[in-house]
């Protein structure tokens, strides 16, 4: 964005004996319609502009104004409003004193602001607010939040970037685990960022992988993850190639060990469908020769996933192919001016579904699918995102919809679904999650905005979004601010299976998601989520053998015939642990008498000691029944006595070799 100063600010700043006022007009397009002026309360004009301006550019001048009631008035000659403009006044020390903006079909707006005044002045009176106007004291509802439910853990960006028609550098996001570790990779108008999330609060770039085609004029790649094997592709340019990326050595490094032209060119989407290891490339465009050809869909073995087989070419099936999502050959294809179409590629391509009427149909541009839920993305102004019963391949009908709730011109861009939540990146409004378990009424539970302007004119903001990362981190790409590292936050309380526990004035019992709805003073709303968990009985399963005549104490008492006894025991967290023991009585020598020739122990049960006996020697190690590491000891003779007189009650385990052996500690 360029930027423009007033040639008259640091005069007016130095000359002012009243209040020094900072203007900062920020452009969007058809510019040359806009102009302002401020006025008194007795409609005399104050200032006013005396310029014509330029699109997409910000303006900074100084004013210098008495204490008083103001309006500052927005005018468009065109009668469309200021098309993704706004301004913002601050006093001399940064304090926002008033914000507003001339969206929709008008040619004139105003908004009342105060120096030093008593002037009921309207605006956002919530300090959290993104908003928040000091000067206001009658709040008009328009605050305007960051986040709720999430935490930001990182933003990685490069400067140094060029932009492109968007006004920014970034585009897709994606995300994979190797070895322990998490990596984002996202594309920008020079090729594929590499970056290491492992530390999601400190991210860092491994390397950028440059793209064949660089520069202003890319606005879109896109990338896909199968084995070691990173696939990259990009939607503008010229000498473009298909990138195959082996990223088997990081965090060291990677190595590009595909560039070819020789498949397809351009490609705006890809998809791998890893079961049948095959890739799917949309809208895809080729030159050879001089000669340019294009396809909407054609498919790919990729069985040697660095040498790409041809297996289909949907030349001819349909026209365009803006995205895809493929499991098991069954793919969910997003054609723009048709509809949702479904085609199964075991074999030769056949069409075995569709949806081309529904409503809110606009640009059919993105899908994601998880059982037999479809959620559905027109890439259009104020369109509803779809969920859509997808049980019946062959009669798919609308469950519901849902939206970001922002604004009537938000736009849906891309979902992926993970368990009962579905993300979504939204132009302007960020990530936006829904809990999806009811399709019929899903339920917004969090939202981070990456993209604070309040305008929902053309494409900014939010691109792509991966929250598939075993750590359950959140990716997200921004086309002006680049990767957002975030979390979904929410309260855990874990209680022991068959217990209840009160939340919100009812007792719950089952496990799984809870929500409380509020609204604080001022009337805004907000959700607070719980997530409910079990600590299942742990069961324990033993067998012992004793001589007639022996007994063993199980079940509250000292046993001496066969049968199965149950002992319910207290785990670490205070939850059941049961102990199974299936003992067998019968004229034999004790199980607990040594042998030469395996590892055996005695007594058992034990109140002061156990002892250890075996051929064998190394290390001994104690854990009590849950697993948790009490003590270690070496065994460097063929017998060792462990002492146990300072342990409760309860079942241990003592690992020797590769041997895990129970005994029982009874203090009575």
């Amino acid at each position: 964005m360029i930027i423009l100063f007033s040639f008259s600010t640091l005069i007016n700043a130095q000359n002012c004996a009243f209040n020094t006022i900072i203007l900062e007009l920020t452009t969007g397009d058809w510019a040359s319609e806009v102009s302002w002026s401020i006025t008194d309360t007795n409609g005399l004009i104050i200032d006013t502009c005396n310029q014509s301006y330029q699109d997409d550019t910000l303006y900074i001048d100084t004013l210098c104004l008495e204490n008083g009631c103001y309006n500052f008035n927005m005018y468009d000659s065109y009668g469309d409003g200021w098309q993704g403009g706004s301004y913002e006044l601050f006093d001399s020390i940064g304090n926002l004193i008033s914000s507003g903006n001339l969206q929709g079909s008008y040619f004139f707006g105003s908004v009342l602001f105060s120096l030093n005044s008593s002037c009921n002045i309207l605006g956002c009176t919530c300090p959290t607010a993104t908003n928040f106007n000091q000067y206001a004291v009658i709040d008009d509802t328009s605050c305007q939040f960051i986040s709720d439910n999430i935490i930001l853990l990182s933003n990685w960006n490069d400067s140094t970037l060029p932009n492109n028609s968007l006004l920014g550098s970034y585009n897709e996001v994606y995300g994979f685990a190797f070895n322990g570790m998490e990596f984002a990779v996202i594309g920008s108008t020079m090729g594929a960022h590499i970056i290491n999330v492992t530390d999601p609060i400190n991210p860092y770039e491994i390397t950028l992988v440059p793209g064949a085609y660089q520069g202003s004029g890319v606005t879109h790649r896109d990338f896909h993850v199968m084995d070691n094997y990173l696939y990259a592709v990009c939607d503008q340019g010229t000498n473009i190639t298909l990138q195959i990326i082996d990223f088997s050595d990081l965090p060291n490094n990677v190595s590009v060990v595909y560039d070819s032209d020789n498949l397809f060119n351009v490609s705006h989407n890809i998809y791998i469908d890893t079961a049948t290891k095959k890739l799917y490339a949309c809208d895809v465009t080729g030159f050879n020769n001089s000669i340019t050809w294009d396809s909407p869909l054609m498919v790919f073995d990729i069985t040697n996933p660095i040498q790409p087989v041809l297996l289909h070419d949907m030349n001819g099936y349909f026209n365009t192919a803006h995205d895809i999502w493929v499991e098991n050959d069954t793919a969910f294809i997003n054609i723009p001016s048709t509809g949702l179409l479904v085609y199964d590629f075991n074999a030769n391509p056949i069409q075995i579904g569709s949806l081309t009427s529904y409503p809110f149909q606009g640009t059919n541009h993105s899908g994601w699918k998880q059982d037999n839920l479809y959620i559905l993305a027109d890439e259009n102004h104020g369109y509803e995102v779809k969920l859509i019963n997808a049980t019946d391949i062959n009669n798919l009908t609308i469950y519901g919809f849902l939206n970001s709730g922002i604004s009537t011109s938000s736009i849906a861009h891309n979902i992926i679904i993970k368990d009962q939540f579905a993300y979504l990146s939204y132009y302007h409004d960020g990530l936006q999650i829904f809990d999806i378990s009811n399709p019929s009424s899903p339920l917004k539970i969090g939202y981070f905005d990456t993209y604070l302007p309040n305008n929902h004119n053309g494409y900014a903001g939010a691109w792509g979004v991966y929250p598939l990362l075993p750590s359950g981190n959140i990716l997200i790409s921004d086309i002006q601010s680049g990767l957002y590292v975030l979390k979904l936050d929410y309260d855990e309380i874990t209680i022991c299976e068959s217990d209840s526990v009160l939340f919100n004035g009812d007792t719950i019992s089952s496990a799984g998601h809870y929500y409380e709805f509020l609204i604080d003073s001022l009337g805004y709303s907000s959700i607070d989520i719980t997530e409910l968990s079990y600590h299942h009985p742990l069961y324990n399963y033993n067998t012992l053998n004793i001589p007639q005549g022996d007994s063993i104490f199980l079940q509250g008492a000292y046993q001496n015939q066969s049968g199965t006894y149950t002992d319910s025991l207290i785990s670490s967290w205070g939850c059941d642990s049961i102990l199974i023991t299936i003992l067998n009585v019968g004229s034999m020598t004790s199980s607990f008498k040594p042998s030469k020739t395996a590892t055996n122990i005695y007594p058992n049960p034990t109140r002061n000691f156990i002892n250890i006996e075996s051929n064998e020697i190394g290390e001994v190690l104690l854990f009590d029944i849950i697993g948790n590491s009490i003590a270690s000891y070496t065994k460097d003779h063929y017998h060792l006595t462990i002492p146990t007189n300072h342990l409760s009650s309860g079942v241990y385990l003592l690992k020797f070799k590769n041997e895990l052996l129970k005994f029982q500690i009874i203090n009575e």
